[in-house]
């Protein structure tokens, strides 16, 4: 049974640590910091199945980088997974992307742990595929993480985009959206990708057909 640590991006109404209380917002007024909470949530009821889960929020709070951060450091987690929503000033502009850190390598854990996130959620969203990238992102930074720990950062879609937000008013597809980074995050930690009876139920049709 490992670790896991789930960080919903931003929350609460002031801006910490470098962590604003929220970045991203829908042409409706979707805020992102309620999203990540809720995908946040659902993923981690998932994962619990299985494994150790600690939140780095489970209400409407903000923490700073380094205080998210060190919830995986204490904890010694084998997996750190920051969850957040796009924006841009263009509303057309559409894509999933996940962030390692900046020099981390190719053959490192955590970006091995990226491109399993980012595969599992562009096949819920169908989106443009942004890739794997690499960037300074202050809760991705190794000195603040325990050495073993393998550290992402999923941007799932961007919420600027009219009909992404009102996809994601149903919760069936947040739901999708939660089974695809626990099943990501469980493959990484284990190898195996039983934690999700739709997965084997998947996997299955798809030998069938």
């Amino acid at each position: 049974m490992a670790t896991i640590v789930i960080d919903p991006g931003h929350g609460g109404t002031t801006n910490t640590g470098g962590s604003d209380a929220n970045h991203a917002t829908g042409p409706d007024g979707t805020k992102e910091k309620d999203l990540t909470l809720d995908i946040g949530l659902k993923c981690r009821d998932i994962l619990s199945r299985q494994h150790t889960v600690a939140m780095t929020r489970d209400e409407d709070v903000n923490l700073s980088l380094i205080d998210r951060a060190h919830v995986a450091r204490d904890r010694r987690a084998a997996a750190f997974v920051s969850i957040h929503f796009n924006g841009n000033d263009d509303p057309r502009v559409q894509g999933t992307e996940t962030y390692v850190y900046t020099d981390t390598a190719d053959t490192s854990s955590s970006y091995r742990l990226a491109e399993l996130v980012q595969a599992e959620v562009r096949g819920v969203t169908g989106y443009n595929n942004r890739g794997v990238k690499r960037d300074s992102l202050g809760v991705l930074n190794p000195r603040d993480h325990f050495s073993g720990t393998a550290a992402c950062l999923v941007e799932i879609s961007f919420l600027t985009d009219p009909a992404d937000e009102d996809r994601l008013a149903f919760d069936d597809y947040k739901t999708e959206l939660a089974e695809a980074i626990a099943v990501a995050v469980h493959d990484h930690v284990t190898g195996r990708f039983d934690l999700l009876q739709y997965r084997t139920l998947k996997t299955a049709g798809d030998k069938d057909a």
